[in-house]
């Protein structure tokens, strides 16, 4: 892709993510019902990892940790990691002339594949 085909993408990102962030302020998951439903609970009526992350989302935008953290407390701890890899990602595509996405080691990705899979089993076996 072309220097400035890249910026547009990553800027286009941006405003998609800032759109999405906006939706989220404006209408909240618990009083709105266009949000899609998670197709792992409607089919098999277990939690799955991102289950109640908008709404985690939402409540972090709204300026309430603790019930971001009582709707997905994973999302919320691995949020600044995705924040930094995203900014990183803009920053290459918009002020590099060769874009190369961040190195995360893979033993980082085999650690969050297992939180993620403890946290799934833990949120199920132990609801709030």
């Amino acid at each position: 892709m072309s220097y400035a085909g890249r910026r547009w993408v990553a800027n286009g990102a941006a405003f998609g993510g800032l759109a999405a962030a906006f939706l989220l302020l404006r209408f909240p998951p618990e009083k709105s019902a266009f949000y899609p439903r998670c197709p792992v609970f409607s089919l098999f009526h277990v939690l799955c990892p991102g289950c109640g992350g908008t709404r985690a989302l939402a409540a972090l935008l709204h300026g309430d940790l603790a019930g971001a953290l009582h709707w997905n407390a994973l999302i919320v701890l691995l949020l600044p990691f995705a924040c930094w890899f995203f900014s990183v990602c803009y920053w290459r595509a918009n002020f590099r002339k060769e874009f190369s996405w961040p190195a995360i080691p893979g033993s980082w990705i085999v650690v969050c594949q297992a939180l993620a899979l403890i946290f799934a089993v833990a949120r199920n076996l132990y609801p709030i």
